[in-house]
């Protein structure tokens, strides 16, 4: 099964020296593509008609020679959903203009995203969307080699309200799409707990394309307070249903070779330690970033507080490393929040809690904690 990164999320942008690094380390890895849709490029989805100036090229094109040094199959993801009108002559020359700009640099693999779309998901915008991608898999049948992917708008379960079967939008994608056309898919959820082939066999029922997963195990854009670096769980499938998979992350550079490095190696917490000089103390307070769906199930007491808080100085102020600039702050929010519930606990004098608060938090959560 081909197993790759999508970067693909919001919040974050590599920079090329980022993606670089990445790139590099999943070629140690022997993993196969890698998918360039990060939201927060503005010529991907906000303005993805506009043409990329000639130093985002030059950063693609250096994307491009480090996926070929690496054997990485490259992906230029486009996001044109929001704004298209596929009966305007204008987008739809934008669109081509932009394939054939890919073209141009090197790119051979191309994935339309149709994700998170604020648009009545109806038979309508199935037939808007397999007509984009009939035109994009027109653009690209005469490169050798090439391919192309897509993700829908309904690309997990729950967002089908219901059965998949149904489910008009995809039922209409369904009949309208060239099969031989990968569709991406999450599982149940954005972020699922588990993903197995009884999950898919659903998808399976509408679609006879392949099934690439996204999968957001990992992933913290949508709550940019937390990040997880525990092992790799819940996910059992087989080739039978599943083509290829692909995680779309964090966005933290040294972050997600570690995550490569669960995904793939299955090493484990002690290895990583060691591997990425992290302190040991880190142990005492990893099961707090394990993992989306771990629980400590153990309420916070004092004793338990000053047990955790004694990693504080280390790892927060004594260890100094690019991966420590990474986590930084995510491991003060963390001692911050400890302080705020040992204060808590102690029932220390309003006064002293609300200076504590506001040096911390910002309106209206400040004013919150203080009501509570």
């Amino acid at each position: 099964m081909k197993k790759g990164y999508i970067e693909g999320y919001y919040g974050r942008l590599f920079s090329k020296e980022e993606r670089e690094r990445v790139i590099n380390h999943m070629g140690n890895l022997k993993m196969d593509f890698y998918i360039y849709g990060p939201k927060e490029d503005p010529f991907h989805r906000l303005n993805w008609q506009n043409l990329y100036p000639k130093k985002q090229c030059d950063d693609l094109k250096a994307f491009l020679r480090s996926s070929a040094k690496n054997n990485i199959k490259p992906v230029f993801a486009l996001s044109p959903g929001m704004s298209m009108d596929v009966g305007s002559k204008k987008d739809l020359q934008g669109l081509k203009n932009k394939i054939n700009q890919a073209k141009k640099m090197g790119f051979k693999h191309f994935a339309i995203f149709f994700d998170d779309l604020d648009q009545k998901k109806d038979q309508h915008l199935a037939s808007s969307h397999a007509e984009v991608l009939e035109l994009v898999y027109a653009l690209i049948k005469n490169l050798k080699n090439s391919s192309l992917m897509f993700c829908p708008t309904v690309y997990c379960n729950s967002f089908a309200k219901g059965d998949l079967l149904n489910n008009k939008y995809l039922l209409s994608l369904a009949s309208k799409v060239n099969k031989n056309i990968p569709i991406l898919w999450t599982g149940r959820e954005v972020v699922s707990r588990n993903i197995k082939d009884n999950d898919i066999y659903s998808l399976k029922k509408i679609f006879k394309n392949p099934v690439v997963i996204w999968d957001n195990y990992y992933a913290n854009d949508y709550c940019s307070n937390k990040f997880f670096i525990g092992s790799y769980k819940g996910r059992s499938f087989s080739k039978k249903t599943v083509s290829a998979i692909g995680l779309n992350p964090t966005g933290m550079p040294i972050t997600d070779c570690i995550i490569l490095d669960r995904f793939l190696l299955k090493k484990s917490t002690s290895q990583i330690l060691k591997d990425y000089g992290i302190p040991k103390s880190f142990m005492k307070i990893f099961p707090y970033f394990e993992g989306p769906f771990m629980s400590t199930n153990n309420k916070l007491n004092i004793k338990t507080i000053e047990r955790l808080q004694k990693s504080e100085k280390e790892l927060c102020i004594d260890w100094k490393s690019d991966l420590q600039l990474e986590w930084s702050q995510h491991l003060w929010r963390f001692f911050g929040d400890l302080h705020l519930l040992k204060k808590q606990i102690n029932k220390e004098s309003k006064k002293k809690l609300e200076q504590f608060v506001k040096r911390r938090y910002s309106e209206p959560l400040s004013q919150q904690l203080l009501d509570e």
